[in-house]
């Protein structure tokens, strides 16, 4: 049975955060996703004073994981949240991932060669006092949907829920768009080649991905194990982030 789209709980309007959401009220195993505890985001190095202080004051936010690369750290910045906000702060970089043919093909590379950052990360969330948290890379698209899978997948979230909530980042695209191509000049990257069309992450690359999953490990849970995680990691996690039904 398809899961059907409703409406997600809001975090409240944001000044300079785009790609922020949510991830409670999703369909789990034995409920659905806790919300409030559990978001979403692009760059927080975005975020305004008024939105830290949103996120700490009215969100709960007590801890930040950055899925950016230190050179991505000092270059761009970390944004206005900080221990003065009493919020901790946990690198887990994902960063210089083999490359791959494709967009999918990248994502696979990044469970299979950045899984014990990934598999860290999922210990974390689920340690007492890490809740209410937020995860972000630069656009909250790739690394922040890969993340999101692997935590959704382990959660016992559907596929197609899994792949909706990927999608839900082409609201944003177009100020995505343009902040890379600014990220882009001040790392002295590359430029993209003007031939290549803006692209939008639809459910399809979600979907291959979690496909090559079940090809690979067998399912989310099996790359958890892969990983090192534990059956108590696990049920952690879910005791952290699921509401019965």
């Amino acid at each position: 049975m398809r899961w059907r789209r409703r409406r997600r709980p809001s975090a409240g309007r944001l000044e300079g955060l785009v790609n922020f959401r949510d991830l409670g009220g999703l369909p789990a195993d034995g409920g659905t996703v806790r919300p409030g505890v559990l978001f979403r985001s692009d760059s927080l190095a975005y975020a305004t004073r008024a939105d830290a202080e949103h996120l700490v004051r009215d969100l709960g936010v007590s801890t930040v994981i950055d899925l950016r690369g230190e050179f991505e750290v000092s270059q761009l910045g970390r944004g206005p949240l900080s221990a003065a906000n009493r919020v901790d702060y946990y690198s887990a970089p994902i960063t210089d991932v083999s490359g791959a043919e494709d967009l999918v093909g990248h994502y696979v590379a990044i469970l299979a060669e950045k899984g014990p950052v990934l598999a860290g990360t999922v210990r974390h969330l689920a340690c007492a006092g890490t809740l209410p948290a937020v995860f972000h890379c630069e656009a909250g698209c790739d690394r922040t949907g890969v993340l999101a899978a692997v935590v959704l997948g382990l959660l016992g979230v559907p596929e197609d829920a899994i792949a909706a909530d990927y999608a839900a980042t082409a609201a944003a695209m177009p100020t995505i768009h343009e902040r890379v191509a600014v990220v882009v000049d001040r790392l002295g990257l590359p430029p993209r080649p003007a031939s290549l069309p803006a692209w939008e992450p639809e459910p399809a690359f979600m979907t291959s991905m979690l496909d090559q999953v079940r090809e690979r490990w067998g399912d989310m849970a099996g790359w958890a194990r892969d990983n090192g995680l534990t059956d108590d990691d696990l049920e952690a996690l879910r005791a952290s982030l699921v509401v019965a039904a």
